[in-house]
C-alpha cells in the first residue's frame, strides 16, 4: 500500500515539475537572448554564437528555476489531489497527511542535489565562460553595434549619434558623443567624421575623430573647456560591453569554492571585499536549500487552498517565490546600508519558510484551518463577489423581485 501511494504521488509531481522547469528557463532564457541580441547579430557566426551563450547561460538560470519548479510542481499536484477529494479518500482509507512526506521529500531532495551541484561546480565555469565569450564576441566587433540616425547608449556613460555610416562600419559622418563617465567632467564630443580602429589584441576600441570640438563642463556647471581637434583618438572599453563594466578578471559569482575561500583568507575583515565573497559563498548553499524548505511549504499549501484551476495555482506559486524572492532582496538591499553577516540575511528567508512549512504540514494534517489562508480565501472571494455583481445584468439583479 504504502509503495503504490509513493509511486501514484511521485508520478503526480514528476510531470509538473519537468514541464514547469522547461516552460520557467525558457521563459527566463528567451528574456535574456534579448539583450544579447545586439552583439548576436553582429557576430560572424551568429548560431555558433547563440548556442554558445545558451549553454553558458543554462546553469545560472537553472539555479532559480528549479527551486521554482519545485514549488509549482508540489503545490499544483497536492492542489489537484485535494480538489478531487483524493486527499479526503485517502484520510478516509486510514493514510495520515504525514504519510505522504516521502514523496514529496524524494522530489525536494533530488532537486536540491542537482541545483547543489550546479551552484558548486557547474555555475562558476558557467559564468566565467559566458564572460570570456561575451568580451570575445565584443572584441570582434567593429561597428559597436552603432546605427545610423538613432541615439545609443548601450555603454554605461555613453551616448553616440552617428548621421552616416559607411556599408564597412569603419568609417562615420557627423558624429555626436556624450561622454558622462567621469564623475567630475561631463564632454560633449562633435566630429565631422570618425574612423573606427579595432586592435584584437587590446581589450578597447578606438574611434579616431576628425575635425571636431570638446566641450567640457565642471559638475558644478561653473567651469567650462572648449577644445578644437584635428585628428582626436576616443578610446572605448570592451569590457564596458559585458556585463556591467566588470573587466575579466573573476569575480566572485566566477569563483570555485576554493578561490573563495582563499580570496576570503587574505581579504581584509569587514572590508566590502570580504563582506561581497562571504555572501557568495553562502549564497551557494543557501539559494539550492530553498528546493527543499519552498516544496515543503507547498504541500500542505495546496491542499489548504483547494484551487482546482491550475491557472490559480501558478499564480499562487508564484506569489510565493516572489515573496520569497523579497526576502533575499530586501537582505541584499539592506547590507549596503547596515553591516551584519551576509549568513543572516541569506538564511533567514529559509529558516522563516522552513517554521512555515511545519506548521502547515501540522494544520493540514490535523485538518485546522491556517487563518492567513482562511483570510486571503475571504477576500478573494468577496472580490470575485463584486466583481461579479458589477457585471451582472440588471434584470439579472432584480429578478428575485
Amino acid at each position: 500500500m504504502r509503495l503504490t501511494l509513493f509511486r501514484y504521488l511521485l508520478v503526480e509531481l514528476l510531470v509538473p515539475f519537468f514541464v514547469s522547469l522547461l516552460v520557467l528557463t525558457l521563459v527566463l532564457l528567451l528574456a535574456k537572448t534579448m539583450q544579447y541580441m545586439r552583439l548576436l547579430f553582429a557576430s560572424g557566426s551568429v548560431l555558433v554564437d547563440f548556442g554558445k551563450l545558451l549553454l553558458y547561460s543554462l546553469p545560472y538560470f537553472l539555479a532559480f528555476t528549479m527551486s521554482m519548479a519545485t514549488l509549482l510542481s508540489v503545490l499544483l499536484a497536492f492542489a489537484r489531489l485535494a480538489h478531487d477529494n483524493e486527499i479526503t479518500a485517502m484520510k478516509a482509507a486510514g493514510i495520515s497527511f504525514y504519510q505522504m512526506i516521502p514523496p514529496v521529500a524524494t522530489l525536494v531532495f533530488c532537486a536540491w542535489l542537482v541545483s547543489f551541484g550546479l551552484a558548486l561546480f557547474v555555475l562558476p565555469g558557467g559564468q566565467s565562460a559566458l564572460e570570456r565569450h561575451l568580451l570575445e564576441m565584443a572584441q570582434s566587433r567593429v561597428q559597436l553595434g552603432l546605427k545610423e540616425r538613432v541615439f545609443n547608449d548601450q555603454i554605461d556613460g555613453l551616448v553616440f549619434f552617428i548621421n552616416s555610416i559607411s556599408p564597412d562600419g569603419t568609417r562615420l559622418e557627423e558624429v555626436f558623443i556624450s561622454d558622462e563617465r567621469s564623475p567630475k567632467t561631463k564632454s560633449s564630443i562633435v566630429a565631422a567624421e570618425g574612423i573606427v580602429i579595432n586592435d584584437p589584441s587590446s581589450k578597447r576600441l578606438t574611434l579616431r575623430l576628425l575635425r571636431g570640438n570638446i566641450l567640457r563642463v565642471g559638475d558644478d556647471m561653473r567651469r567650462a573647456q572648449t577644445i578644437h581637434f584635428q585628428n582626436y583618438d576616443f578610446h572605448v572599453d570592451l569590457d564596458s560591453l559585458t556585463s556591467g563594466g566588470e573587466t575579466f578578471r573573476k569575480g566572485p559569482s566566477e569563483m570555485s569554492l576554493t578561490e573563495l575561500r582563499e580570496a576570503m583568507a587574505v581579504a581584509e575583515p569587514g572590508s566590502k571585499v570580504k563582506i561581497k565573497l562571504s555572501w557568495e559563498w553562502h549564497q551557494r548553499f543557501s539559494l539550492p536549500f530553498a528546493c527543499i524548505v519552498l516544496g515543503f511549504v507547498a504541500a500542505p499549501l495546496g491542499v489548504q487552498t483547494r484551487t482546482g484551476s491550475r491557472f490559480s495555482g501558478v499564480v499562487i506559486g508564484l506569489l510565493l517565490f516572489l515573496l520569497y524572492y523579497i526576502f533575499l532582496s530586501a537582505a541584499q538591499a539592506f547590507r549596503k546600508d547596515v553591516a551584519y553577516p551576509p549568513a543572516i540575511g541569506l538564511w533567514v528567508p529559509n529558516v522563516v519558510f522552513g517554521i512555515l512549512a511545519i506548521t502547515l504540514w501540522i494544520k493540514t494534517a490535523r485538518e485546522q484551518p491556517f487563518k492567513p489562508i482562511a483570510v486571503a480565501k475571504w477576500l478573494a472571494a468577496k472580490v470575485a463577489s463584486r466583481l461579479t455583481s458589477r457585471h451582472r445584468p440588471n434584470g439579472l439583479k432584480n429578478s428575485k423581485g
